[in-house]
């Protein structure tokens, strides 16, 4: 497991992006750029729609970003997540 300081980032994402449709026509989360350190209270607050359970989803690895990274608890979203389901 990856030891994470108090001053480093627990959550971050750079210009996370997901579409959907055959032409990735709709947009859900548009290049979002977020970062939560080690400690802090964050919540996601928006309309239906928004891309809040969307981005929950590509954070724990159940749906892969169109664009963009992550990291959650320094271990890539796309490429480790077993290593962040265990976390």
């Amino acid at each position: 497991m990856n030891e994470i300081s108090q001053n480093e980032n627990i959550i971050e994402t750079i210009n996370l992006t997901k579409r959907f449709g055959k032409k990735n026509e709709l947009t859900a989360v548009d290049s979002l750029n977020l970062c939560v350190k080690k400690g802090e209270v964050f919540g996601f607050v928006g309309p239906n729609g928004a891309g809040k359970t969307t981005t929950m989803k590509m954070l724990i690895g159940l749906l892969e970003p169109t664009g963009g990274s992550g990291r959650v608890a320094g271990f890539d979203i796309v490429r480790e997540v077993i290593k962040i389901r265990e976390a």
